[in-house]
């Protein structure tokens, strides 16, 4: 578990944030056939993705002897991408807990979809429901605290049976800064005043 979070601590400390949440998913087709795993983190400003390379080491010692931990060993990022250019979309199709990301022109242009939709399963069996509702509220989240990610969304284009962000109503307390930083404030100072 955290293994984005421990792999930004230990190789990528000059673009380093504190992961929000974080968990593993199948890349799927339209018709729910797995492409790929991976292991998806969102923080304040950044969606990184990152998978397994066990071809990493090949013929080197172990891990114990590189003196790593074995959980991102032969863990990669191997993409990030800044939340301004991402859609979300979280939708439920039978027992399966989806997650689909648009990726979109930058801010200042007319909004268009750029790419074919990326359609992701929730994995984590018995916690893939926790999952599911974690990921909607950090990205509700981040939608209220920031105004410059006002084009994320969370509505489902699939379902007019599936609970939209869009049509939630959300209420957000504000609770006077911690003493030392976390990675909530962090989010906070990001989003500017609310006066």
């Amino acid at each position: 578990m955290f293994r984005v979070q421990k792999v930004l601590l230990a190789e990528y400390d000059e673009i380093y944030e504190p992961v929000l949440v974080e968990n593993p998913f199948t890349l799927v087709d339209i018709r729910g056939v797995g492409l790929r795993q991976y292991h998806i983190g969102l923080t304040c400003n950044r969606l990184l993705f990152g998978c397994d390379n066990f071809s990493k080491y090949e013929d080197e010692p172990g891990f114990l002897d590189r003196g790593q931990d074995p959980e991102i060993e032969s863990f990669e990022l191997v993409s990030m991408l800044p939340l301004q250019l991402i859609r979300f979309h979280f939708f439920r199709k039978a027992t399966r807990c989806l997650m689909m990301l648009n990726i979109v022109q930058p801010l200042g242009k007319p909004l268009a979809i750029l790419e074919h939709p990326m359609i992701f399963e929730f994995g984590g069996h018995i916690f893939k429901q926790h999952f599911w509702h974690t990921w909607r509220e950090r990205v509700a989240t981040i939608r209220v605290m920031q105004p410059l990610y006002g084009q994320i969304t969370g509505a489902s284009p699939f379902s007019s049976t599936d609970v939209q962000l869009d049509e939630e109503t959300i209420s957000v307390q504000v609770h006077p800064p911690p003493k030392t930083p976390s990675f909530y404030s962090a989010c906070h100072a990001g989003a500017g005043d609310f006066g």
